[in-house]
């Protein structure tokens, strides 16, 4: 078997078919509000909103799949895969991981998140001590919107002349640039510019932010494979 299809084993796998397959059903009963109709119980969900979501869910399995298969391709003509992760039981718990939160996705951008972090735990210059799954939980939290702005202040901050000294003030993104920024922290993706002799950090949308080495590790994990 080439290497690249391990990915695609794990995902064909009986346990995270059975779980794809349940998973609209777990969503709806839960309340999940793009799931459900309003005011409906799951047990009366109508079997055509079912079998849609089931679509988008099997659509997102492959798109998943293929992507990852992509950058495992990448790290072999680089002589840079490690082949022991692929058959770990870590590696397929991340794949499974994976899966689920590809199965919610609308955009397609996020599932490219999330082979990125898949393909780059397999890399043998992954950096050191790494919490894959811990990154792609991270990852699940944020949308496609905030992933591209965290992104977009990445590549500012490393530009900026200054920016390990000072910080980098983020871009305008709008009369919601305040919860973006928020978010990222909580990501842990950006820290606010501290001032000595001040009772706060200069944050918020006027204020300077870093770069933390969170996030600087996650790209480099997500640049192995690009």
């Amino acid at each position: 078997m080439r290497k690249r299809e391990v990915v695609r084993r794990i995902l064909n796998s009986a346990a995270v078919r059975g779980a794809m397959a349940a998973l609209p059903y777990s969503l709806a009963a839960t309340g999940d509000p793009n799931l459900a109709v309003a005011g409906m119980a799951a047990t009366v969900v109508d079997a055509s909103l079912m079998a849609h979501m089931g679509g988008r869910i099997e659509a997102n399995r492959e798109e998943l799949s293929r992507r990852t298969e992509e950058r495992i391709d990448r790290l072999e003509h680089k002589a840079r895969l490690n082949e022991h992760v692929l058959e770990s039981p870590e590696f397929h718990a991340l794949v499974f991981q994976a899966a689920v939160a590809a199965a919610q996705e609308s955009d397609a951008e996020k599932i490219e998140w999330y082979a990125a972090i898949l393909a780059g735990a397999a890399s043998t210059e992954r950096p050191a001590g790494l919490n894959a799954r811990a990154m792609l939980s991270s990852m699940t939290f944020l949308t496609a919107d905030e992933l591209r702005l965290a992104r977009r202040f990445y590549e500012d901050f490393g530009q900026a002349k200054y920016s390990i000294v000072d910080g980098t003030p983020p871009p305008p993104w709008g009369p919601d640039t305040g919860l973006y920024l928020k978010r990222l922290e909580t990501a842990n993706l950006i820290v606010p510019h501290m001032v000595n002799g001040l009772p706060g950090p200069l944050q918020g949308p006027s204020g300077n932010y870093f770069v933390t080495d969170t996030f600087h590790r996650l790209m480099a994990l997500v640049r192995e494979t690009e």
